[in-house]
C-alpha cells in the first residue's frame, strides 16, 4: 500500500532531494537497545558461566558491546548525510553560481532540526529559499518523509523574468506537481 503523503510542495517549489527515516534510526536509540540486549544476554551467560558473575562483565555486555555495535549506525548515518548535502551544495552552486552558499553538514543537520530557510541570491538578485521540510503521512508507523526544497519569493517587479532565470538556471527541471 503505498503511503499518502501531505504537505506536497507549493507552486513556487523544486524538490532538490527527498529522503526517508525509518523510526528507531538515531543512534542513541539503538545504543539503548543494544544496551538493553546486552544486559539480558549477559544475565543469562551468569547463569552458565560463573565467572561473568562480576561488575566487568557487566560493563562489557551493557556498555561496550553496545557501543561497538553502534559505530556502524553513526557511521552509514554521517555518510548518508554527507551525500544529501553534497547534493544540495552542487545544486546551490549550480543555481547561484557561486559557491559563497554552501553548507557544511552541520548546518544542514541545523536547518534539517529547525526547519529554518536559508535565503539565497541567484545572480545577485534575492528571493531563492532552501529549506527542509518534513512531509507529513497518514499511517502510524511509515517512514518519515523529508523534502530539502528551493521556494521561489518572486521579486514585486520583473516576475516573468525571474523564472525564466530559475529555469534556466535548474536546467528546466520542474517538479511534476507545478503544472
Amino acid at each position: 500500500m503505498e503511503n499518502v503523503v501531505q504537505g506536497q510542495p507549493h507552486r513556487n517549489t523544486v524538490t532538490l532531494v527527498r529522503w526517508s527515516k525509518k523510526p528507531g534510526e538515531d543512534p542513541l536509540i539503538k545504543f539503548v537497545l543494544f544496551s538493553m540486549l546486552g544486559l539480558i544476554l549477559c544475565l543469562i551467560s551468569m547463569i552458565f558461566m560463573p565467572f561473568l558473575r562480576n561488575f566487568g562483565a557487566i560493563a562489557l555486555f551493557t556498555v561496550i558491546l553496545p557501543a561497538i555495535l553502534t559505530v556502524p549506525v553513526v557511521s552509514s548515518q554521517r555518510t548518508f548525510m554527507q551525500g544529501l548535502t553534497r547534493t544540495v551544495n552542487d545544486t546551490i552552486v549550480e543555481v547561484t553560481g557561486t559557491r559563497k552558499g554552501q553548507l557544511s553538514v552541520r548546518r544542514f543537520r541545523q536547518l534539517v532540526k529547525s526547519g529554518e530557510q536559508l535565503s539565497l541570491l541567484v545572480n545577485g538578485v534575492p528571493g531563492l529559499h532552501l529549506h527542509v521540510e518534513r512531509a507529513v503521512t497518514l499511517e502510524k508507523n511509515a517512514p518519515e518523509k523529508w523534502l530539502a526544497a528551493f521556494t521561489v519569493i518572486p521579486p514585486e517587479n520583473a516576475t516573468a523574468s525571474f523564472d525564466r532565470l530559475l529555469a534556466a538556471a535548474t536546467g528546466g527541471r520542474r517538479d511534476s506537481r507545478d503544472r
